[in-house]
């Protein structure tokens, strides 16, 4: 009886610490320097700039220092299709949201021969894509790799009424496929994947994308 007893009132402390806890942060304001995935936007030069880093002039060492260390490197080939060295920072936190972040990195030809002189592991996958990763030499190789483009993949779901509330209107929708459907944003440099089953995708790029 004793012991209900005071499992009741901590109960019922933790209910009034977490009313105190909303009633006082409730009205506050992110702070405006707070880059946030909506405030992305075109600069002067065309080059899409989101979470301050601007694509195709930032690199992987200016993205380490906003997203963490904890960074994977891996290339993707397929036929047909151009190879991607991709970054992918999981479990990552912007402004308090939590998602993945996946880098796709530019290369040329230099880079490509010191990757393919550093290979760790090659193997083919379900989907019939090469995944190659490598050793630390060449991930130490990667800091100075400019930034191609930038995805991001909040962990909560995100309502269609919100993404308009945050990012307004698209200026365009495309149907991909039964329940997925791409949102532009050409002012911002952005893709929203919708998807009715999965996560939404936020894909941001300089060029307009097909």
């Amino acid at each position: 009886m004793k012991e209900s007893k005071i499992i009741s009132i901590v109960l019922l402390a933790a209910v009034v610490i977490f009313i105190l806890f909303y009633l006082l942060t409730r009205d506050i304001q992110m702070p405006q320097n707070q880059s946030m995935p909506w405030q992305s936007f075109i600069n002067n030069q065309g080059n899409t700039v989101v979470f301050n880093l601007t694509m195709g002039s930032s690199n992987l060492t200016d993205a380490i220092h906003l997203f963490g260390s904890e960074v994977d490197a891996s290339f993707f080939e397929s036929k047909g299709k151009i190879p991607e060295l991709e970054a992918f920072f999981s479990s990552t936190k912007v402004g308090g949201i939590s998602a993945d972040v996946i880098l796709n990195l530019i290369l040329d030809q230099k880079s490509i021969k010191r990757l393919n002189n550093n290979i760790k592991e090659s193997m083919i996958m379900p989907s019939g894509v090469r995944k190659t990763t490598f050793n630390l030499t060449a991930e130490a190789s990667m800091f100075g790799i400019k930034i191609k483009s930038l995805t991001f993949i909040p962990k909560a779901d995100l309502l269609k009424e919100t993404i308009i509330n945050l990012f307004g209107e698209p200026s365009r929708v495309k149907l991909a496929s039964q329940g997925v459907s791409y949102w532009y944003y050409p002012t911002k440099g952005l893709r929203i994947i919708i998807d009715d089953e999965n996560k939404e995708i936020l894909e941001f790029y300089n060029e307009e994308i097909q």
